[in-house]
């Protein structure tokens, strides 16, 4: 609210000098156990085959231990990993590891910014006793198309963005594989038919993990927003083998063939639908949300 008050002027004064002292008191918020870490920051740190991961950047903090050497789980201030929120843009993520710990569910080139609360967190969050993770991906670029596809040691990953309408709808897109699994499979052929006694036709197995995320972002106006975001992430160990054999019936050569395989699953699925309308006040998600 702006206010003018018109003064009416009956004494002149010589000019006026008011010396004064700052005086620092070192409080910038009211927000105790608070950091925020920018993407390009996590980037920076060295990672474990050449896969930066948000979870051990965190780890290097004070207050923040990982437990296991290599894991990704997390342990601030004496706390256990199942008692920090993990968050993906306002939605929890319960399943953040892959590989058994060693990485986590984030891939970098989709994410912008990460929170982390230590302490004294707001009790909108609630739920867990150590810490909470506030991770928010990009929002995508409203006024050019750019991207990039890099190849690492353990992953491929790809990252679009750019305007769906210019100016008002934006998007991102990212996806991570690993793809170890292609150059196993026929490794795993390979021992399956020297090992067996019958006759192996065919024989696969491995273990990947994969990261898919999406948001799109529409402009209403400077202060109202729509968002929506989409992950996927899920680990496999696969193993199937495919046996061809024949019998001798009633004088005749029969064939027949027999098929055995196994798949594991476990991940995480998010769609979250925020609409943030500060001119209105109003901050609302609408969240679908499946671990497995």
């Amino acid at each position: 609210t702006t206010i003018n008050i018109s003064l009416s002027s009956e004494i002149q004064l010589s000019e006026v000098t008011v010396v004064g002292k700052t005086i620092e008191s070192n409080v910038t918020g009211t927000q105790m156990s608070t950091i925020d870490i920018p993407i390009m920051q996590i980037k920076k740190i060295p990672a474990i085959f050449g896969e930066t991961d948000v979870i051990k950047s965190l780890q290097l903090l004070p207050g923040v231990q990982s437990g296991t050497e290599g894991s990704a789980g997390m342990y601030v201030r004496g706390g256990g990993p199942d008692e920090n929120l993990v968050l993906l843009d306002g939605v929890p993520l319960y399943n953040v590891n892959h590989a058994m710990g060693f990485f986590s569910a984030f891939n970098a080139d989709a994410v912008k910014n990460v929170t982390l609360y230590k302490g004294n967190f707001p009790a909108r969050f609630g739920g867990r006793l150590s810490s909470v993770v506030d991770v928010h991906t990009k929002d995508g670029d409203m006024e050019h198309y750019h991207g990039n596809i890099s190849i690492g040691l353990i992953a491929a990953k790809i990252n679009v963005e750019g305007p769906i309408v210019k100016d008002k709808t934006a998007f991102n897109l990212s996806f991570r594989r690993t793809y170890y699994d292609l150059f196993t499979a026929p490794l795993a052929q390979l021992v399956l038919k020297q090992a067996s006694e019958e006759d192996v036709d065919k024989a696969w197995a491995g273990y990947y993990f994969y990261d898919f995320n999406l948001k799109v972002n529409h402009k209403f106006s400077d202060k109202d927003r729509l968002f929506l975001s989409l992950y996927s992430g899920d680990d496999k160990v696969y193993a199937n083998v495919k046996m061809n054999d024949e019998y001798q019936s009633s004088g005749q050569t029969e064939y027949y063939s027999e098929s055995l395989g196994a798949d594991w699953h476990w991940g995480n699925r998010i769609a979250a639908l925020r609409a943030k309308m500060q001119a209105h006040g109003i901050d609302a998600y609408l969240v679908v949300s499946d671990d497995f």
